[in-house]
Parts: structure tokens; sequence; C-alpha cells
């Protein structure tokens, strides 16, 4: 018979404690090497963390594996469900947050090396053969000539995709108070003209302004933020009928035609995707304080 594999958790980087509580930290850069062309590692969280914003000199690649990570760059945050990572690029300032029992890849990558997807973060795929030589790459005990080829091959798979999960998060007012008010409540079920009347604006007028601030007319700027915390609760282990209603759905049927339409997956097939870990981790090389 062969060997058992060893319960995988005990080689993930630990963070935190079962704790309801966020636990914030301060990120720190990753090492300089000389001979540096990719690094990172694999994650995972025993509580919510936040890494406060900052900003890296090396471009960055957060690869959710199980649960969900947020990041905030200035008005505008991904959300990111397994199997969506996203691609940072270097010097830009960035704030990230895990959910309990998230699992996760960081991966840093040299300028010099890697390829550059512009100014702004960009979702890519993140396919299990990535994953895999990220894990591969923890070895260290790797000769150079494998390692060069197996960095070559990682980087090139990094590719945009769309849709994007980005979702603009709008300063102007009145737009920024019904954005957040819907931010601490998806559910809210105000329509257009409803929350024109809240504002005291016209319809038209608070239509137009919405969508000048946040790039979406009003409907489908609420469903992208729906569709987001649905994922994110899913992620998280929750019913689908709970999650139905958290996010504004009196019918879970009608929930789940809405999220199949947008997502191509039914809601229990994303949890259940989203609760598993995708790849068997290698030993951690993670570099503490590093993240985002």
């Amino acid at each position: 018979m062969p060997p058992q594999p060893s319960d995988p958790a005990g080689t993930w980087l630990q963070w935190g404690s079962p704790s309801q509580d966020a636990l914030v930290v301060r990120p720190e850069d990753p090492p300089d090497d000389a001979g540096f062309v990719l690094a990172g590692g694999p994650s995972r969280t025993h509580q919510p963390v936040v890494w406060l914003e900052h900003a890296h000199r090396t471009h960055e690649v957060l690869v959710p594996l199980s649960g969900l990570l947020t990041v905030q760059a200035g008005d505008d945050v991904w959300a990111l469900p397994p199997r969506h990572g996203l691609w940072i690029p270097a010097g830009l300032p960035h704030a990230v947050r895990a959910g309990s029992d998230s699992r996760f890849l960081t991966v840093y990558l040299a300028p010099a090396h890697s390829r550059d997807l512009g100014p702004e973060p960009v979702t890519v795929a993140v396919s299990a053969l990535f994953t895999e030589l990220v894990l591969h790459l923890t070895s260290q005990d790797m000769p150079d000539e494998a390692r060069h080829h197996a960095e070559r091959v990682a980087i090139h798979l990094l590719a945009p995709v769309t849709p994007s999960t980005r979702i603009t998060v709008p300063t102007v007012e009145p737009v920024a108070r019904i954005v957040h008010d819907l931010l601490d409540d998806p559910g809210d079920d105000r329509t257009l003209a409803q929350w024109a009347r809240h504002v005291g604006l016209s319809t038209s007028t608070l239509g137009r302004v919405f969508r000048s601030a946040s790039g979406q007319p009003f409907g489908r700027w609420r469903l992208h933020l729906r569709m987001n915390v649905a994922m994110a609760r899913l992620s998280e282990g929750a019913m689908v009928s709970e999650v139905a209603d958290a996010v504004g759905y009196t019918s879970t049927s009608a929930f789940v035609a809405v999220f199949r339409r947008e997502t191509g997956t039914t809601p229990g097939a994303f949890r259940d995707a989203a609760r598993s870990v995708d790849a068997a981790p290698a030993p951690d090389d993670g570099l503490p304080g590093s993240c985002g």
C-alpha cells in the first residue's frame, strides 16, 4: 500500500486562531534577491485577516484556493472566489481581506522578468497547472535550470479573463451614500426611483449620476454586488436559502436561476467547489507578513 499523504493543513503558512475578530496585519515586502523571478507560497487563515493598504516593489498574483479574498485599490474592490486570481502591478497601493478558513497562494513576480498586464489590477485565469507550478517552486532543492523553466511556464500561463470581478465603490455624493447602504445590506430592494426620493433627486438624474460614478447602471451594479456577496457567503459554507435571503431574493429558485446565469454554475456547486482545496500544498515556503 502506498504511503498516505499527511494532513496538508500543517504545511500552510498559518494566520490567526479561530476567532470572529479580524486579525490586522501590516505587510512587509518580499526580501531582495538578485536571482528573484517568482516567489511565494500557500497560506491559510483561521480567522478573518486584513492586510492594511500597502504596495510592493514586485508584481503580485493572489490566488484563492478555498474561501474568498477581497482586494481594494482606490475606489475599486475585487471579490475573488476560488479559480479567480488577481494580478496587482508593482507600486499600486492596495489592501486585502481574507475570510475565515480561507486558503490561497501569494505569488510575487519580478517586474524585469514577468509580463506587464497594465497599470491596474487584472483578473487572471488560474489553471490547475499554474497552481501546481507555484507549489512546485516552493521546493528549496530544485536545480536552477528546472526552476527557471517552471518560472517561465508559470508566467506564460497568466492571462486576463472576463468578466472581471471588480466592483467600483464611488465616492461621489449622493451615490456614495447609496452604495455604502447597499454594501451594509445588499438585500435592500429599494428601486432606483425609491433611492432617488430618498436622496432628493429625480430618477433620471440619479440614474445618470450613478452610471457616471460607477461605470454601470444602478440595476447592474447592484446585481454585481449581490453576486459577489453571494459568492463570499457560499465560500464560507452558508446554505443556499440563507444566501438568497441575504442578497434580496424572496425565492430561492429565482436566486439559483440568476446565480447560474451570471456565473455559469449553481450556488450549491459553487459552494462545494469553494470549500475544497484544489491542489495539495507543498512544504511551506511562504513569506511571513507578506500578502496582498
